[in-house]
């Protein structure tokens, strides 16, 4: 059997090579480890505005979004994604 045989002879491994992507992948329990934690940006600075379409979330100027970024970090959750407003 080589690595490179057909599933189910061979098994690709690419989405194992490095502990990120693994944490990622695993399969069978749910941790901080599987979040991507959405960040809704908008214009400015020190500021807050709701998202009338999704309550309790709100786009964050950069600096809100930083911080919002060290929340996520402290909570173990590897990655942000951000959605910039474009109207």
């Amino acid at each position: 059997m080589t690595s490179h045989a057909p599933y189910p002879h061979g098994r690709p491994r690419r989405l194992r090579r490095d502990e990120f992507t693994r944490n990622l992948v695993r399969e069978n329990r749910l941790t901080a480890h599987d979040l991507i934690y959405p960040v809704f940006l908008l214009d400015g600075g020190q500021r807050r505005e709701a998202v009338a379409s999704m309550p309790g979330v709100e786009r964050l100027s950069v600096d809100e979004a930083v911080r919002a970024a060290e929340r996520a970090a402290k909570l173990s959750i590897p990655c942000i994604a951000l959605f910039p407003n474009t109207c």
